[in-house]
């Protein structure tokens, strides 16, 4: 992975997404007994809250003017559509053909989602760097941590991380496959927002210790890992199976809870030793 990509370096300052189930869980190492839309990324910004140090947490509040992680992780897909903002749009993903060890992935000169996790983590822990750019990596950070846990944000080019492929839910639905795991993948459970982030918490109290220590790499390599099961979506024309909603619904609870411990992580690591 480069460490600076030539867009950085051409810009300078400027500022910167049942047996099925048990193969899907065990791929994560969970016992059985936009990256994600702007649900997800309250959700794991929610949970991520609940774990930051002290110090951290006061920072964030200072450089956000008390908006919480859960509102900070939604403004970096919110402004895609502006014309400054338009650089931006590689960040949120990295296309890595299925066969290529990714110990030798590089990120192209455009940047990506490594690429911009690194590079925006150390920005936020920069005490030289103006308040106002510190914030824009926080936001950057929080967004773009949860979007690497979204399988399709680990894609294929030829289909756009799954952008091309249709699909129909049980519903009768029809979108895209990266729609699908983006959103609606959520809504399967039927649960509230509160409801969500309190099943999110279950499974970080038990599982955080196994999903901490890990890096961005590893969080990709998770991420394609899980890339046969999500398209196995059956013939074309025909709804997803019953099986396969089940477990895209248990695979992003997963999900959103490894994203919130290692969000939370993340900005420990750039904030708990800061100076207040």
């Amino acid at each position: 992975m480069s460490a600076t990509p030539a867009f950085a370096l051409r810009t300078g300052a400027r500022r910167f997404g049942a047996a099925v189930l048990t193969g899907w869980l065990g791929l994560l190492g969970v016992d059985t007994a936009s990256g994600f839309g702007a649900e997800g990324h309250r959700i794991a910004g929610q949970v991520a809250q609940t774990r930051l140090c002290e110090r951290a947490a006061a920072r964030v509040a200072a450089l956000s003017a008390g908006q919480g992680l859960d509102e900070l992780g939604v403004w970096a897909d919110r402004i895609r559509s502006e014309a400054r903002w338009a650089h931006t749009g590689p960040w949120h993903y990295m296309n890595v053909a299925d066969a290529l060890p990714l110990d030798r992935y590089r990120s192209p000169p455009q940047g990506d989602i490594l690429w911009a996790i690194a590079h925006f983590s150390r920005r936020l822990g920069d005490e030289a760097l103006a308040p106002r750019a510190r914030l824009d990596a926080l936001r950057f950070v929080t967004h773009f941590v949860v979007d690497l846990h979204q399988p399709l944000h680990v894609g294929r080019a030829a289909d756009r991380g799954g952008n091309a492929i249709r699909v129909i839910t049980g519903d009768g639905q029809a979108m895209n496959l990266h729609r699908f795991w983006d959103s609606e993948a959520i809504r399967l459970a039927g649960l509230t927002q509160r409801a969500y982030v309190d099943q999110v918490l279950g499974l970080v109290e038990q599982d955080a210790g196994r999903w901490e220590g890990l890096t961005p790499l590893d969080w990709a390599r998770e991420s394609r890992d899980l890339r046969s099961r999500v398209y196995a979506v059956g013939e074309p024309g025909a709804p997803l199976s019953a099986a396969y909603l089940e477990a895209a619904a248990a695979i992003t609870r997963v999900r959103l809870a490894q994203a919130a411990v290692r969000l939370a992580a993340e900005i420990n690591r750039a904030l708990c030793a800061a100076a207040p």
